[in-house]
């Protein structure tokens, strides 16, 4: 996508650059030859094209700054750029033609009348972007969650102001427009409660077990943001293989479930160590991950 977006911005740098030259190869050209040697049109209609390229550069500069810095929705933002430039476009079409000699007055007539059979036909159209600005706008649906629409449930792969593609674990996509998009469970929202199990000497008294337990949950605030329910001890489950088998759970939205089994792991790994207390965790992988972090 970032090289998608430079090979377009390095395409209007060129552009622009091309017209630059071109309007000081005429006028060089003019000046050599005498003032009839080049059209007053095409010094007219270059002219208005550069406007049009340098207007699209400020744009798309300005949507980016305002993504970046005021934190604005980017589809939503971007797409009012497009339209933007495409009215920008439309009205340097327009002075062109007039300079070609075409009459504004029957240019306007044609341009209502394509307006209105523009806006009779496109309604559809209009009412799924006005769905898919209300879901951008909502924040309802992300890359990567977990969907199920009707008889369909998949993986958001591809989305933007007009339609949501899912896809299949038998890599499946479907199409779905966003006025389509009502009655969808994301299961990305929905409560998981997540269950981590330790496993200490039964020869640790269990004033020190308490005593760090308390540590493990104190400031959750702070320390389990991602969590919905912050955790809770549970206490013992069992004592096997001369182990006591502890408990901690809380709940999160699915979306957050990793994140939230990384720090609550963490923090009960940690607490256990720094009090030389050896600790066995099922979810030793999601230490090392943070490790490796």
């Amino acid at each position: 996508m970032a090289a998608k977006k430079k090979g377009k911005h390095l395409l209007l740098a060129v552009a622009i650059f091309c017209l630059v030259v071109a309007l000081v190869f005429m006028a060089f050209y003019q000046k050599t030859f005498g003032t009839e040697a080049v059209s007053v049109k095409a010094f007219k209609i270059v002219s208005e094209l550069l406007f049009a390229f340098i207007l699209t550069a400020v744009v798309r500069t300005l949507v980016q700054i305002v993504i970046r810095d005021f934190g604005t929705n980017e589809m939503i933002t971007e797409f009012l750029g497009s339209v933007i430039i495409c009215i920008l476009f439309f009205n340097m079409t327009f002075n062109s033609l007039v300079v070609l000699g075409v009459n504004p007055k029957a240019l306007k007539s044609i341009s209502s009348v394509t307006a209105l059979m523009v806006g009779i036909g496109s309604k559809k159209i209009i009412a799924n972007l006005l769905a898919g600005v209300f879901i951008e706008v909502e924040d309802l649906i992300h890359p990567f969650d977990f969907i199920i629409i009707k008889k369909y449930a998949g993986l958001v792969v591809d989305k933007n102001l007009f339609y949501v593609t899912l896809e299949d674990g038998d890599e499946n996509r479907k199409k779905i427009k966003s006025k389509d998009f009502v009655n969808f469970n994301n299961a990305s929202f929905n409560l998981s409660t997540i269950n981590i199990d330790a496993k200490v000497s039964v020869k640790v008294p269990f004033k020190e077990i308490e005593a760090i337990v308390k540590a493990v949950l104190e400031n959750p605030e702070e320390k389990y943001p991602s969590f919905v329910d912050k955790p809770e001890f549970q206490g013992i489950e069992k004592f096997s293989d001369g182990k006591m088998h502890l408990r901690f759970t809380g709940r999160c939205k699915g979306k957050d479930r990793k994140k939230s089994m990384v720090s609550l792991t963490s923090q009960i790994a940690t607490q256990f160590k720094k009090n030389g207390i050896g600790i066995l965790l099922p979810q030793m992988e999601v230490i090392r991950g943070v490790r490796r972090t």
